[in-house]
């Protein structure tokens, strides 16, 4: 029997995660005046979360495993309160850097740990629609943060945005504590060691393809959102807090696309199909938010549109970890790898479409877009051959 109540607290605490990502964005211009910062620094400092996942997201996912993933849940929101708080009592450049180390940590645990203590939760039958429901916990906090930034970032500074998001952390926190879980099922086998993990996890083609549709996809939808701001102010005379709420709202509009992508997995909707079909979308899109032909409502509204279909593609993504991973008890793992396709994606997504905005302007944007769904879609057929020899081999998993 589904335990739904598990499922919200889980979900909550991702949420609380991810208002840590979404506090950097809108104080970029306060940490610069106050701390003398540049906007490289500023760069690193809202990518660091992403770089340190796509480093060692693997282990960390490995380690949730270990530890548990109610109490690798706990550890991680703890650290990104403490990191939160430190930050917020410093105005040393590199203790700010410092606390945000420990964020990441934090952040990196909640996300893996999370799927993997969903999935304990629920009923075989749950599993697309809970782990959709999980899907939400990035657009969701991202958007909050966005939304009430302009108005704790006057009177509280930066700061506030820092300590706002460490209580808001404290409520899941403190659910998860008191949350009755049942004892974990000895797996039938010994705990795997890291390097058994790693073969294990590796050794599965599956396992890359859905790393690699990370890729594409954190890749495409990254550049997209994090360039929005400064397409809406720039390219389409919008201004400063019409623009962050704007952003904001496109960003919730993928939390739908998440839900929508649990309720086509729950009615037997194919995996592939739901990868390869938001690609087209994400692609089709991609020309009219860059197009400078078209007027501004319909290039906002693609930006909508862009955002629900995207959703539907991670949402499948996450729904699937506790099929393909590669034992039980190695979900959190498994999900570790994965999202390492993800924190890539998101690093050197940005960096690549900036080349290219700085080489041949928005243009060119469309196109790389483009480029970068079309292997996700190339990935979706990969996916499908796999199905099929799955469900061939193992009727009761496909």
């Amino acid at each position: 029997m589904t335990r739904w109540g598990h499922v919200a607290i889980a979900v909550l605490g991702g949420i609380a995660a991810a208002l840590h990502v979404g506090k950097v964005p809108p104080a970029i211009p306060l940490l610069r005046s106050e701390l003398g910062m540049d906007l490289v620094a500023a760069g690193w400092l809202m990518g660091l979360v992403s770089a340190l996942g796509a480093a060692c997201g693997f282990v960390i996912g490995r380690f949730t495993d270990y530890l548990t993933h109610r109490r690798s849940m706990i550890l991680g929101l703890a650290l990104l309160i403490a990191g939160s708080l430190i930050g917020a009592a410093t105005l040393s450049e590199l203790l700010l850097f410092a606390s945000r180390v420990l964020e990441s940590v934090g952040l990196i645990m909640v996300s893996v740990a999370a799927p993997g203590l969903i999935a304990s939760s629920i009923d075989p039958r749950d599993t697309g629609l809970a782990l959709a429901l999980w899907g939400v916990w990035m657009p969701v906090g991202v958007a909050v943060m966005m939304i009430f930034s302009p108005f704790l970032l006057p009177g509280f500074g930066w700061q506030g945005s820092w300590v706002f998001a460490a209580v808001l952390s404290l409520i899941p926190m403190l659910a998860l504590m008191a949350m009755k879980t049942a004892q974990p099922q000895p797996a039938g086998q010994p705990p795997a060691s890291l390097p058994a993990s790693v073969k294990l996890t590796a050794s599965r083609p599956v396992s890359w393809i859905l790393s690699g549709i990370f890729v594409a996809y954190s890749a495409s939808f990254m550049s997209v959102f994090g360039f929005l701001p400064t397409l809406l102010i720039e390219e389409m005379g919008i201004g400063l807090t019409a623009a962050s709420i704007m952003t904001a709202l496109a960003v919730l509009a993928n939390g739908v696309g998440n839900v929508f992508g649990g309720v086509f997995a729950r009615w037997g909707a194919p995996r592939w199909i739901l990868i390869a079909g938001p690609c087209v979308m994400l692609a089709l899109t991609a020309f009219v938010v860059f197009g400078h032909g078209f007027p501004l409502w319909m290039r906002y509204a693609a930006s909508v549109l862009y955002a629900v279909s995207g959703g539907v593609l991670p949402a499948t993504i996450m729904g699937s970890l506790p099929v393909y991973a590669p034992r039980r008890d190695l979900v959190g793992t498994f999900s570790g790898f994965v999202m390492q396709g993800s924190n890539i994606g998101q690093v050197f997504g940005p960096m690549l479409l900036a080349s290219i905005v700085a080489a041949s302007g928005w243009q060119g944007a469309p196109y790389y877009i483009a480029g970068a769904t079309g292997l996700g879609f190339v990935l979706a057929l990969l996916l499908r051959q796999t199905e099929r020899r799955i469900a061939a081999a193992r009727p009761r998993t496909a």
